[in-house]
């Protein structure tokens, strides 16, 4: 089902896609939980909408309850398959659609408190670089405890700021010296999860076959990595914070009563 206004089928080449599915394990309906009067699929929208290089976005889900809800908000909305293994692939599915796109930017759909200017950021340094295929952003790491987090996506860089390597695990290992002691000794770097594609890039990556180091770490990038795929990584001195968790939520909704009230 594609339901993106037909007035934009051939103006835009810039798209911002925010794939949004309900089955979340921890968070069932996430895109549909409240946070303030606001559910959490409107706040991501008015973020992105805030974004100056994106000329048009949508919302990619797979379920009726948040289509119609996204609708209701007067925002475009297209319906993808239920069984996708990630968001890299619902916005591949809605990127097939529209042949005048040129790059995509993926929007996690669970950060309400994303900056538009990271997003402008990632959109226009790839529509800058030519031959440039995948970029995302990284922010360096000022917290030890991130180091242990595993749900804290870590990077190592070459010169060039491509990325080497992603790992839950804190790389690079600093021998000989504690963890806890590993930020005086080198700079880190976490993953912030948000891509920019060129349209030809993101296609073709739908179709790799996963390697190895995806299964493990539960890391879809990896498996660009290792099929010859460059990521180039651009440092943000900015933050989000995503919601995985009830304990997450309760931190960005106090965190968003705080600016709002």
């Amino acid at each position: 089902m594609q339901d993106i206004n037909a007035q934009y089928m051939n103006a835009y080449c810039t798209m911002a896609i925010i794939p949004a599915r309900y089955g979340s394990q921890r968070l069932p309906g996430k895109p549909l939980l409240q946070i303030h009067g606001k559910s959490l699929i409107q706040r991501v929208c008015e973020q992105v909408q805030k974004a100056k290089s994106i000329d048009h976005f949508c919302v990619a889900t797979d379920d009726i309850r948040i289509y119609n809800h996204v609708k209701k908000l007067g925002h475009d909305v297209v319906m993808t398959r239920y069984d996708h293994p990630s968001g890299t692939f619902r916005c591949a599915e809605v990127l097939s659609q529209f042949p005048m796109v040129t790059h995509v930017v993926n929007i996690q759909g669970d950060e309400p408190l994303i900056d538009p200017g990271m997003i402008d950021l990632l959109s226009n340094y790839i529509c800058e670089q030519s031959g440039l295929s995948i970029a995302t952003l990284i922010h360096r790491i000022d917290d030890a405890d991130d180091l242990e987090n595993s749900n804290v996506v870590k990077v190592v860089v070459n010169r060039s700021g491509g990325a080497m390597y992603f790992s839950r695990q804190a790389i690079p290992f600093v021998r000989d010296f504690p963890i806890e002691k590993w930020l005086s000794q080198g700079t880190f770097y976490k993953h912030v999860g948000l891509y920019a594609y060129t349209a030809q890039a993101l296609l073709a990556i739908e179709k790799l076959s996963g390697h190895p180091y995806e299964s493990m770490e539960k890391l879809e990038q990896l498996s660009w990595l290792a099929n010859g795929y460059q990521i180039q990584c651009l440092e943000t001195t900015m933050e989000s914070k995503g919601i995985d968790t009830e304990e997450d939520l309760k931190l960005v909704t106090a965190i968003i009563m705080q600016k709002e009230n």
